[in-house]
């Protein structure tokens, strides 16, 4: 009995980092629910006990939160809580933002472009192919247009597996949507910004990362500038 009991907690932590990963393959959000634990049990091939176990190892790092009667559901962790109350309750300046954008986005557009799987790459063209239906529908929804523009950067950097960089962008993209209007909603800008997706795509999908870093580079700029533009204009009305 002495030589195994060491092992529990090993095996624990060993099933918690297969539930992180589950949890980025499956690419679920905060507040998203996690599959009954006989489902996870079964996908990960552990007891029920263990996997206990290994939900609670997740919970003590605010990985996860555990609701009786409810289930297991992803929880945006401390560290990126702490973040977003720092951001929200300071005033950034636009440059300051799309500043913030380049320094994250751009060497991760380059790791993901040798990154990326097939499977990465599918669900890249789905968000630009959700893209294409929304703008194409009279009224422009823009507020799920912006949603779709996000989550096409935030999936580029997810790739990545960069968890710290992944996590601030999330909250800079928070911050963004509520210290700004999106810039989609100007004549001519969505077209632009879809040229500009599909031309990044491409890039990764031909594993080429220098030239996606370029244009993720040329994307934020192109953005930059007609975000300081329009709220100059609107100052000046």
């Amino acid at each position: 009995m002495s030589a195994v009991t060491p092992l529990a907690p090993q095996r624990a932590a060993r099933i918690a980092t297969q539930l992180v990963e589950l949890i980025e393959i499956q690419n679920l959000k905060p507040n998203d629910r996690l599959p009954s634990e006989r489902t996870l049990a079964e996908l990960l091939a552990v007891s029920r006990p263990s996997l206990r176990e290994a939900l609670h190892i997740l919970q003590a790092q605010g990985l996860v939160q555990i609701k009786h009667g409810q289930g297991t559901f992803v929880q945006e962790p401390i560290v990126a809580q702490e973040l977003r109350a720092s951001m929200m309750a300071t005033t950034h300046g636009l440059n300051e933002l799309f500043d913030a954008r380049e320094v994250l986005e751009v060497p991760a557009s380059k790791w993901a472009a040798a990154k990326a799987t097939k499977e990465d790459i599918r669900l890249l063209r789905a968000t630009l192919n959700q893209i294409e239906t929304v703008t194409s529908t009279t009224p422009i929804d823009y507020n799920q247009l912006q949603a779709l523009d996000a989550k096409f950067h935030l999936t580029i950097v997810g790739i990545a597996e960069n968890r710290f960089i992944n996590q601030t962008l999330n909250v800079l993209q928070d911050v963004m949507k509520m210290s700004m209007e999106t810039t989609l909603r100007l004549p001519g800008r969505s077209d632009v910004s879809k040229r500009e997706h599909n031309a990044i795509l491409d890039a990764i999908e031909a594993r080429d990362g220098e030239l996606v870093s370029k244009l993720t580079l040329q994307h934020i700029s192109g953005a930059r500038a007609v975000a300081l533009a329009d709220a100059n204009e609107k100052n000046e009305r």
